[in-house]
């Protein structure tokens, strides 16, 4: 029987078996096993050996699949069905970009990792250990020599460990430990510290919405990017002069966000198509002037969400934290999602609004912080999206940390007769009738609350 008929007539089987009930049928083995599973052991051994045979056919079919992907590529089927790769074939079955790359990574490493392909084909080994072990022999082999016996040497080793995460870290240990030293007679050697084609850097945008990543850098690399975070990764004191509540971790990544900002704000770096240069891509749903929806109505599947181009959906929080200095294109949507209408971009604060609001704030206007007039955004009292002018006396200077605080806490920033901002601290909901005492800004700040001190 041909293999693709063997797979064809035990999907079929599974599938009778994971049928549920009806009136009409008592449905599946497997469908009344995971209905009503004995309370007293009865069913303990059929479902204990029915989850090992499947976790070996889990396996053996990723091991499968890893296989074809890298024989479709040598094939060229892609090109045949018009798409650039392989993955590009397995996105188009419905099977997820990060499993699809997994098969492909492990495919095309299978031949250096022969010893333990042996045992994958048993359905021994899951398609992530296997991914990692690919993984770590590259990673191993860019540092140090490694010939066949050695190669086989190193992955046996990896395939030792138990999760993906071990496979990794022992990878990270066999290229410390097996790094040659380098010949002081050859002057074209490299320390591995000091080699610019090792590094690495991944960024994985997780399911809640937050990007976590990791960095290989070579040591001058390295330093650089230290000396460009130690300086913004001071503490700042609270307005009442107690310590910056943030973390070591949180102050440097706070630190990463500002040199990010900083480089985007540069007009000298490289651009989108059509010389744009966007701080980030927001889409965000709106309305028409009447109150509406936009012309036709919306389906239901249409997300009435704000979402970002990298890293997905976002609270309206955020979304008035990007309005505040983001320079807009505004696109109308039809109820399918095609344009309607393009308006002009403009940006929210001119330059010489800027200029203004930097001589009457002085840097980060929040009471007690003072960070420089380069580490600002500009922020609207009153939200433009909800009417308020991009003007003097409706714009104050934050820096990022004290901008995001506004708009997620209950802190509020006003600005006052006399011109310049205010701020009012958020509610204490053990004493939700207590005063909420104005303080002065921070370019203003004094030893007393007295109104004439800062006349």
């Amino acid at each position: 029987m041909a293999i693709v008929d063997v797979i064809t007539e035990f999907a079929d089987a599974l599938i009778e078996a994971l049928s549920p009930p009806t009136l009409a049928a008592p449905g599946g083995e497997l469908a009344r096993l995971c209905a009503t599973p004995s309370t007293v052991g009865f069913d303990d051994a059929v479902i204990g050996q029915t989850m090992v045979q499947l976790t070996r056919v889990v396996n053996l079919a990723g091991t499968a699949m890893s296989g074809l992907t890298d024989a479709a590529d040598r094939a060229g089927l892609p090109a045949r069905k018009r798409v650039k790769t392989s993955t590009d074939l397995l996105k188009q079955l419905g099977i997820t970009p990060a499993a699809a790359h997994r098969y492909a990574r492990t495919g095309h490493a299978a031949h250096t990792m022969p010893g333990v392909m042996v045992h994958a084909r048993t359905g021994g080994v899951p398609i992530e250990q296997l991914d990692a072990i690919g993984k770590g022999i590259t990673f191993v082999g860019k540092r140090v020599p490694l010939d066949e016996d050695r190669r086989a040497d190193l992955a046996r080793r990896l395939s030792c460990q138990v999760t993906p995460a071990d496979v990794s870290q022992r990878a990270r240990e066999l290229a410390l430990e097996w790094a040659p030293e380098i010949d002081d007679t050859d002057p074209d050697a490299i320390p591995v510290a000091e080699n610019q084609d090792l590094n690495e850097m991944t960024l994985v945008t997780g399911e809640d919405g937050h990007t976590t990543g990791t960095l290989d850098l070579d040591a001058l690399t390295g330093e650089e990017l230290n000396q460009a975070l130690d300086p913004l990764c001071k503490p700042i004191p609270q307005p009442d002069g107690s310590r910056d509540p943030r973390t070591a971790k949180q102050r440097r990544s706070d630190a990463l966000a500002h040199v990010i900002r900083t480089y985007l704000n540069g007009k000298d770096r490289p651009t989108v198509s059509g010389g744009v240069l966007p701080h980030v891509t927001m889409i965000v749903p709106t309305q028409c002037g009447n109150g509406t929806s936009a012309p036709g109505s919306a389906p239901e599947s249409s997300s009435q969400v704000a979402s970002l181009g990298f890293t997905g959906p976002v609270s309206p929080a955020t979304v008035g934290l990007v309005l505040c200095e983001a320079a807009m294109r505004r696109v109308l949507l039809d109820q399918n999602s095609a344009p309607l209408d393009v308006g002009r971009e403009h940006r929210s604060v001119t330059a010489g609004l800027r200029r203004a609001l930097e001589a009457r704030d002085r840097g980060c206007a929040f009471p007690g912080c003072g960070r420089p007039i380069s580490w600002t955004d500009a922020h609207h009292c009153t939200p433009w999206s909800k009417g308020g002018d991009t003007s003097i006396d409706n714009c104050v200077l934050l820096c990022r940390m004290h901008h995001t605080l506004i708009h997620q806490t209950g802190w509020e920033v006003f600005i006052c007769h006399d011109r310049h901002p205010w701020f009012r601290p958020p509610l204490d909901p053990q004493h939700p009738d207590r005063h909420r005492e104005p303080i002065r800004s921070n370019a203003r700040r004094t030893m007393t609350a007295a109104p004439t001190a800062a006349a």
